[in-house]
């Protein structure tokens, strides 16, 4: 009997220290959501209205900073991540088309499938933008100003040259019949910059998203000549005419959404992805994509993923259409 309870007490202490410890809930520590921008534009927004919206709701129990990390369109950002934060799943980084060209353009050696997909969120839309007082009233007048001298109007843009806002308005260019190669683009490091330019006086137009604008346009401060949409975006936008609808076939769609380092367990990747979708159906995200003019869109995990891949791909055949890429 003694050795049969000695056996017994020892096969649970061995059992001890071989049994797995329980699950460590997860985030156990602090979030980060890296900005590849300045602050102010498409990107910070898309950051600090998650980070809003995550706390308010209290779907996530850790605090969240926003770290902004600019330069190269996305390229520093991803940089960042693959090198520095493999298997992190503490922190997550926002994504659109412009990191999607800087790939299309090789001006960062990673790809999508570098990194690890979440999803997308949200949809905004292209505009072309100048100062109230500006002597264009009309998307065609600006463009028989740049039709007559290519240089004559100086468009700031928050990415680099033959990125996202380099190609929203060289699509319009190349539309109304003119070289988008010969126009005379500005890059800044984010929209913030670029729409403060554009305020200051130092450049004449702006083809920013109608989220980074909104603030302004309420206020006054701009023109929008046209959005770039298949038809007239409704609500306060329903007044201001698209490209297409002026004689300009010309439309641009930004994708909003976010991805994580590489290598993150799967258990994790899972745990964002259910995350974000419980964050785009709660009152505060609704409230926060109608006051930055955002519109419904979710693709989660691989169908996002899936998609990354196809957006790379069309963003490339783009971009040789339009003379930035051979």
């Amino acid at each position: 009997m003694r050795v049969s309870i000695r056996w017994a007490v020892l096969c649970l202490a061995v059992a001890a220290l071989v049994a797995p410890s329980p699950a460590v809930a997860f985030p156990e520590k602090p979030i980060t959501c890296i900005a590849p921008a300045n602050p102010g534009g498409g990107w910070d927004l898309t950051c600090r209205s998650a980070e809003r919206v995550l706390r308010e709701e209290k779907l996530v129990s850790q605090p969240i900073a926003v770290e902004n990390m600019p330069g190269g369109s996305g390229a520093v950002g991803i940089a960042h991540v693959v090198t520095k934060r493999k298997g992190d799943g503490h922190l997550f980084v926002a994504a659109s088309p412009a990191l999607t060209f800087t790939m299309a353009l090789k001006r960062t050696p990673y790809g999508y499938k570098d990194v690890t997909p979440l999803a997308a969120v949200a949809a905004d839309f292209g505009a072309v933008v100048v100062r109230k007082d500006a002597p264009w009233k009309t998307l065609k007048e600006l463009m028989d100003a740049v039709k007559a001298n290519p240089t004559a109007v100086a468009f700031a843009g928050g990415s680099a040259p033959g990125g996202q806002d380099h190609v929203k308005v060289a699509k319009v260019v190349k539309a109304a019949g003119a070289d988008p190669t010969k126009m005379k683009y500005v890059p800044y490091q984010g929209g913030g910059e670029a729409l403060a330019s554009l305020l200051g006086g130092h450049t004449q137009a702006f083809p920013g998203d109608i989220s980074e604008i909104a603030g302004q346009l309420e206020g006054g401060q701009i023109r929008v000549l046209a959005v770039l949409a298949d038809k007239r975006l409704p609500g306060t936008l329903k007044d201001i005419p698209t490209a297409k609808e002026q004689g300009f076939d010309a439309t641009y769609v930004v994708w909003r959404g976010y991805y994580a380092a590489p290598g993150i367990p799967k258990a994790q990747a899972d745990w964002w992805v259910a995350t974000l979708a419980k964050m785009v159906k709660s009152p505060t995200w609704q409230k926060i994509a109608g006051d930055n003019k955002w519109f419904d869109l979710w693709m989660g995990g691989d169908d996002f993923a899936r998609f990354l891949e196809k957006d790379l791909e069309t963003s490339g055949a783009l971009l040789k259409e339009l003379g930035f890429l051979k």
